[in-house]
């Protein structure tokens, strides 16, 4: 079974098309000069519209994670037991995803350095996934 694909459209077009690059693209405010993810048609910090799309360096830490042992969608069944984390870039935003190679069980990742990996997630599309340094 597939995984739910994600829903790509205008506004979230870059990250995707960079995720199947190998690139993370997030935003950036030049009125404020933050960096911002999701995709927003302005700042939530200052409100200024015109954000620009930036590579991000990929490198971030762990603020905290779980491992999934009993997926969601069936799609994801035979990727389980895996460790799904929030990490925090280093410009700021915080992103979700899958930490492959990560241990499952006994050890706590919260502050490992990752690094952003891009896997196949569905026919034509990579997702953001991070790997620890």
């Amino acid at each position: 079974m597939l995984k739910p694909q994600p829903r790509i459209n205008a506004l979230n077009l870059p990250f995707w098309q960079g995720c199947n690059e190998g690139r993370l693209m997030i935003q950036y405010c030049g009125a404020c000069r933050r960096h911002v993810f999701y995709p927003r048609v302005c700042c939530p910090f200052c409100r200024e519209d015109g954000l620009q799309w930036v590579a991000a360096s990929g490198r971030g830490k762990v603020l905290s994670h779980t491992t999934v042992r009993r997926t969601h969608h069936d799609g994801f069944n035979a990727e389980a037991p895996y460790v799904f984390a929030a990490i925090e870039l280093e410009e700021g935003p915080c992103l979700y995803g899958q930490v492959p190679g990560a241990p499952t069980e006994g050890a706590s990742l919260i502050g490992q350095p990752v690094l952003a990996a891009f896997v196949e997630h569905g026919p034509g599309q990579k997702i953001a996934a991070f790997r620890l340094v």
